[in-house]
């Protein structure tokens, strides 16, 4: 039985793949939001104030187009997290509605940070 621990550290390893495939430009877009994110699980705001605002910064302030894309790149998180692949469709089943409060604990933050120390390290090996 695998430990849980390498669970996670694989389905990382997923993400940060998923996430390396993406183009310039959506990376950026991604990580100044996964940036605004991260600021916020690390403010003194109640769990529930949290996943309110990440909600906030991650879709509702976003364009129908952003949304999309945002949707595709949540819906293979939560895959990867919640069944072990990088189903985009997942989302759509409703495991994607507890995506914010996931985004707002320890779990979340290390994804994210972990997502972000990635991509810039490789953007500072890529200069």
């Amino acid at each position: 039985m695998k430990n849980i621990g390498d669970n996670i550290e694989m389905n990382l390893e997923k993400g940060i793949k998923y996430f390396s495939k993406l183009s310039s430009s959506k990376k950026e877009k991604l990580i100044t939001l996964l940036k605004e994110v991260q600021s916020i699980q690390a403010s003194d705001l109640k769990t529930k104030e949290k996943v309110l605002e990440i909600k906030k910064i991650m879709w509702s302030k976003q364009s129908p187009s952003s949304k999309l894309f945002i949707g595709a790149f949540l819906g293979a998180i939560t895959g990867l997290f919640v069944f072990g692949t990088g189903g985009i469709g997942i989302a759509a089943l409703g495991t994607g509605v507890g995506i914010w409060g996931w985004l707002a604990t320890a779990a979340g933050g290390a994804f994210v940070s972990s997502l972000i120390q990635n991509y810039e390290k490789k953007d500072k090996n890529a200069q």
